[in-house]
């Protein structure tokens, strides 16, 4: 099984918010961060972004790449939202990643106690190829809200793994176990799947999912949510919203942005 490499090359852009906040949801503490330079993105989410465009990957792979496997490649993020932020890809197109690329990325987690984030387009995602950002840095949002066993037949879940779910009024659920049994079971929950997109947020603790309502929950949050506002860090570019924000703007984004909880 591939790791990629725990250590943050020199190349790697550093976090620095122009400004933060800390807002209570659910009962636990998230982190606002106000990062302009995020404007700059190639193709981000707005109103009015074309349906195809050509695909920049290839230039990105070949001129920032800096471990790669023949799956696998490695890159920094220019647009950082979190502390030494890396961009996994698979190698060859994919829109969705495979049992390969989730053994990497689960085994970089396991290995670097960091944080694994998944989105696709749809879902904040500024790129079609499937990739995850490696970020050297934890939340205390999901580990803080209460959870509890999901007794569903929904997959047959891998041995020596379970399913949770957060105590929300919206679904998310998890997968905890070993790095092999947790990949299978992000395959199997891909598979079944209703949504066209989700979000994922992986630990050391657990791989939680989130299948995928409204991609921009204005007027309450007027960017696309993402796996980095699941993960508790909503990313701002702009500092009027980032200063009116409230827990309970936030809260009703997050309803918004998701499907309905299930048992």
């Amino acid at each position: 099984m591939e790791c990629p490499p725990i250590d943050a090359p020199a190349s790697v852009v550093p976090f620095r918010p122009t400004a933060e906040r800390t807002l209570e949801l659910f009962g636990t503490n998230v982190h606002l961060a106000l990062l302009p330079s995020r404007r700059a993105r190639s193709g981000h989410v707005q109103e009015g972004r074309p349906a195809l465009r050509r695909s920049l990957v290839a230039r990105i792979l070949g001129e920032e790449g800096y471990w790669r496997t023949d799956s696998l490649v490695l890159t920094p993020n220019k647009y950082p939202f979190a502390i030494n932020q890396r961009i996994l890809w698979m190698a060859n197109p994919s829109r969705e990643p495979d049992y390969t690329f989730w053994q990497a990325a689960l085994a970089w987690v396991e290995a670097s106690d960091g944080t694994a984030l998944l989105n696709n387009v749809g879902a904040a995602a500024t790129i079609p190829r499937a990739h995850a950002h490696l970020i050297g840095e934890k939340m205390p949002f999901l580990p803080g809200l209460p959870e509890r066993p999901l007794t569903t037949d929904l997959i047959d879940v891998p041995a020596g793994c379970e399913l949770l779910r957060k105590d929300l009024p919206f679904c998310l659920i998890g997968v905890r176990g070993d790095v092999a049994s947790k990949a299978t079971a992000l395959i199997r929950l891909a598979d079944a799947r209703l949504t066209a997109t989700w979000n994922v947020i992986a630990n050391q603790d657990a791989v939680w999912v989130v299948p995928r309502g409204k991609q921009t929950p204005a007027p309450f949050f007027d960017q696309a949510v993402g796996a980095a506002e699941f993960w508790g860090r909503w990313c701002y570019v702009e500092r009027e919203p980032f200063e009116a924000a409230t827990a309970a703007d936030l809260e009703q984004a997050l309803m918004i942005a998701t499907a309905k909880s299930i048992d």
